[in-house]
């Protein structure tokens, strides 16, 4: 649900891909022109499951990416909405089978300039299940 409303995307990819020298799980799904884009540390995941990876701002002092995060993108014309907080439950990973399923909760914020008043989304009782993601080229070590 994203603002109470039910989005039920499609999975348009699920890849491994290197972002500044980090290796993510980028799950990309589309429902009409709206988008929701989940992003995964994949040094964060391990077999000890049930796994709950908790949303971290980036800051000065941590330049690190966060380590998991939503992107909400309603309008492709418009600005995305980014993580503020939340978290992400790994339920099931199999590394070498390149499955992995969870659910989340996170509270997106929109990412407008100059504006005092921000806008903020709920984004709750998201779901995910992927039969096999892929590994992006560049991503192989």
């Amino acid at each position: 649900k994203v603002d109470g409303y039910d989005y039920s995307g499609k999975i348009a990819d699920a890849v491994q891909v290197s972002i500044a020298k980090e290796d993510f799980l980028q799950i990309r799904t589309q429902q009409e022109n709206q988008g929701m884009h989940l992003y995964i540390k994949l040094t964060k995941l391990n077999s000890a499951l049930p796994l709950t990876i908790k949303y971290a701002a980036q800051s000065p002092e941590n330049q690190a990416l966060p380590d998991v995060e939503v992107i909400w993108v309603p309008d492709p014309e418009q600005p995305q909405w980014n993580t503020i907080e939340g978290e992400l439950v790994v339920t099931a990973f199999d590394p070498a089978g390149k499955t992995i399923a969870g659910n989340f909760n996170f509270v997106v914020e929109k990412a407008e300039y100059g504006s005092k008043n921000k806008k903020t989304l709920e984004v709750e009782e998201g779901k995910f299940s992927i039969a096999q993601y892929k590994i992006e080229e560049s991503a192989k070590k």
